[in-house]
This record gives C-alpha cells, sequence and structure tokens, in this order.
C-alpha cells in the first residue's frame, strides 16, 4: 500500500488514491447508491427527497450545506433527522408518491425529511428528478459546474408554482407502528391557490416498520390519502404495495 500511495501522489484527494491502488489490485469498485459525497452547497430539500430505493448510509460535508431543518444549527438539525433514522432506518428518505382524489393534488412523502403536496396530477416519473434547490460544489460559472452524476429538474422561480413544503416535527412508535408527523414550512402565498391548500397546516404519516426480505427486488412503498383528513390535518398511511399495483392518480 505505501508503494502504491508513492506511484499516485500526483492524484487530487484519498478517493482517487484509493481507487487507483484497488486497481492495481484487481479490484474492481461497487456503487452503493447510498453513500453520499454530498458534493453540494445550499439546501438539499431536492437532493434528500429524492432518494434512491437503497437505504442511505452516509452523508459527507452536511457542514457545507445548509442545516436540513430551518431555525436549527448543523448538530441540532442532523440530531433531529436522527430520530426517524433511529426508529426505522430503511425507510429514512424513502420517496412515495400518492395521490388526493378529493382534491386533485398530489403528495410526495421523504419518510422522517419532507412531505411535498403539489396541486394537479403530476406523474411519478417527473417527480423522481431531484429539484436544483442545491448549488454546484464548485463557485464560478465553469461550463460543467451545473453537470451532476443523477437526474435533476429546475426548481421553479415562481414561488405560486412550488411545492407546498412540510418537514418533519416528530415521530413516534410502538411496536411496529411508527407515526410521524410533518409542519407546514413553506407554502404557496397566491391568490389562486385553493382554500384547501392554504389551510393545510399538518401531515400526519402513519407506517409500519420496513422489513426488506433479502434476494427481494427493492420496490418503493405505496400510500394513501385517508378520506378522514381535515382541512387542517392531512392523514396517510404508507405501506406495502400490493400486486400489479400501479402508482398514478388514474391507473
Amino acid at each position: 500500500m505505501d508503494s502504491c500511495l508513492m506511484r499516485h501522489g500526483h492524484l487530487f484527494g484519498s478517493d482517487a488514491r484509493v481507487f487507483a491502488c484497488l486497481a492495481e489490485l484487481g479490484v474492481g469498485l461497487t456503487r452503493e447508491p447510498g453513500f453520499h459525497q454530498v458534493d453540494l452547497r445550499g439546501n438539499l430539500l431536492g437532493f434528500l427527497s429524492t432518494h434512491p430505493l437503497h437505504p442511505v448510509v452516509s452523508l459527507h460535508h452536511i457542514d457545507s450545506v445548509d442545516p436540513l431543518f430551518p431555525g436549527m444549527n448543523h448538530s441540532e438539525a442532523l440530531s433531529h433527522l436522527m430520530k426517524a433514522a433511529n426508529t426505522d432506518p430503511r425507510s429514512t428518505l424513502q420517496q412515495s408518491v400518492c395521490y388526493d382524489h378529493n382534491k386533485f393534488r398530489t403528495v410526495s412523502i421523504s419518510w422522517g425529511f419532507a412531505v411535498q403536496v403539489l396541486e394537479g396530477n403530476k406523474l411519478l416519473t417527473d417527480l423522481l428528478p431531484s429539484q436544483k434547490t442545491f448549488r454546484p460544489w464548485k463557485r464560478g460559472r465553469n461550463v460543467t459546474s451545473n453537470i451532476y452524476m443523477f437526474n435533476t429538474r429546475e426548481f421553479n422561480r415562481d414561488p405560486c408554482k412550488r411545492p407546498g413544503i412540510f418537514l418533519l416535527e416528530s415521530v413516534v412508535s410502538s411496536g411496529n407502528k411508527i407515526e410521524s408527523s410533518y409542519s407546514r414550512s413553506l407554502f404557496w402565498d397566491c391568490m389562486h391557490i385553493s382554500k384547501s391548500n392554504k389551510d393545510l397546516q399538518k401531515i400526519a404519516v402513519s407506517s409500519e416498520t420496513y422489513l426488506h426480505k433479502i434476494g427481494k427486488a427493492i420496490r418503493r412503498r405505496c400510500c394513501d390519502v385517508l378520506a378522514y383528513s381535515s382541512e387542517v390535518t392531512m392523514n396517510i398511511t404508507t405501506r406495502k404495495c400490493r400486486d400489479d399495483e400501479l402508482i398514478a392518480m388514474y391507473p
């Protein structure tokens, strides 16, 4: 290993050097979607709200981005996120999408972190790319600075066209039953937005501890907006998708 590091001293950073030494051993790298270098700056909402189906394992450089929750410092925000991670690590940051047919709106859940409410019928495939609430790691106007290794979509500059954002408030478990609550953080400030969306203050999500069977393909969880939701509180349950179930407003 010492001789390898000497040979590759011209490479920048430990990552490149470790890769070079593994290559000399004839060993390839296995990509793990749950490891995040987080070479980003700014607000990670868009990045974390569209996490891959794999479990989150690590978040690096977290002190270089905005705190994950407003009104908290980095340490407090991470501790807040860890309340969810300690309760159900496999579900943390996993994205589920469901539809409120009564009020014609789409709900995207990033469990243990945030819930976003969008007016109208949004296709699942349109919600999988990350909203660019963040900025590139490199400062300046380099032509490649806005190129990412994951799919992105624009974060609308018009606040009237942005989703309503609800951030984790609390999480409580009893056995394998989990209740998480999300309170309104950002919402529309537009006259033409429906009254039901303006009145919405809290989202309550009921779930069960995620148990993945080894050898089975990972599948996104489904969710339902419950009929007894009020104008102020939306009640949602997440669950295992049924056989052949499609995630769409009109499947």
